[in-house]
This record gives structure tokens, sequence and C-alpha cells, in this order.
């Protein structure tokens, strides 16, 4: 409701109170993997850190695949996003409800800029970052890391000089 009427003052004070639930929650029990992948993408370009981690999320939860099945699952049936007794079509509903909910606030599924010749570095701090630290589902590597960079990737890679370089493509 706030994206749609930023006058109305409920909703602004729910995404307030939601805001510092999670920023609470943070202190608690850290974060995961997307947001170690968006503080490098942050560093590295400039990039706003919750467009980053909007953008990452869907993303990195897909990624994990079956280690995050269940977990995602009992969301999706508390959200009444699904029903399904299967984990796994549970858990593919609330990643796609994200998906759509960045869609629908015109969050874009790619970011503009990264180079690909800076993926290796900015996955070393993210792996730097998390682990092992991070309590996350799956243990990740610097190479799952890069993987996570070239999936959000533009198709269109600009040089040091602003030149678009077309021989990069996003995975």
């Amino acid at each position: 409701m706030a994206y749609q009427d930023g006058s109305n003052q409920q909703a602004r004070a729910n995404m307030l109170r939601a805001s510092y639930l999670a920023g609470t929650a943070f202190t608690k029990s850290y974060v995961g993997y997307v947001h170690a992948v968006a503080h490098s993408l942050g560093g590295r370009y400039g990039i706003a850190h919750g467009l980053a981690n909007s953008v990452l999320l869907p993303v990195v939860l897909e990624a994990y695949g079956s280690a995050a099945h269940k977990k995602l699952a009992a969301l999706a049936r508390i959200c009444g996003l699904s029903d399904s007794g299967n984990d796994a079509e549970a858990a593919d509903a609330f990643i796609a409800h994200i998906r759509n909910m960045n869609q629908a606030m015109n969050i874009p599924a790619a970011l503009p800029g990264i180079q690909t010749e800076d993926i290796p570095q900015l996955a070393r701090y993210a792996d730097h970052e998390a682990n092992p630290l991070y309590p996350v589902p799956v243990l990740w590597g610097t190479d799952q890391l890069e993987q996570m960079y070239h999936k959000v990737q533009e198709d269109t890679n600009y040089d040091r000089t602003g030149n678009t370089d077309h021989s990069g493509k996003a995975a």
C-alpha cells in the first residue's frame, strides 16, 4: 500500500515498523549472501543497497535450491501463497511472489554497470564477508558467488570510459 499511495500514513507506519523489525532481526541473526553480494555492488558501483537486495533476493533464494525449500515453503503457506504439500512447489510460489512484487514496483531483474572483469574480486569480497559467519542454507565459495553476479548482470557491459562492449553476456 505504501508504494501505491505514498500519502497513506498507516501504510507508511507499517513499513517503518517492518523496517525496524527487519533491522532488529539482522542484528540478532546476521544476514546472508544476498547482503554480502549487495554490499560489494554498492561499494564498487554505488548501486543502492535496497535495490541490489531486491534484485538479488529471488535469484539467491532460487539458487539455494532444495536446501531452502522447507523454510520457503513454510513462509509461502503462512503468507497464503501456496497450499501445496510439495515443499518445492510452495517454495517456487514464494520466490515467484517476490519476483511479481519486484515487477509491480518496477524493480529491474538486472543491475547496470557490473563489469565482468570485476566479478572475481567482488565474489571474493562477498565470500570474505559471509563465510563462515552468515547463517545460510548452503555454504558457497567464490565460484557460486560469481554466478550470482552474472545472473543479475545486464547484457551490455560498459568499459571504464562509458563505452558499450557487447562481448559480455548475462547468465
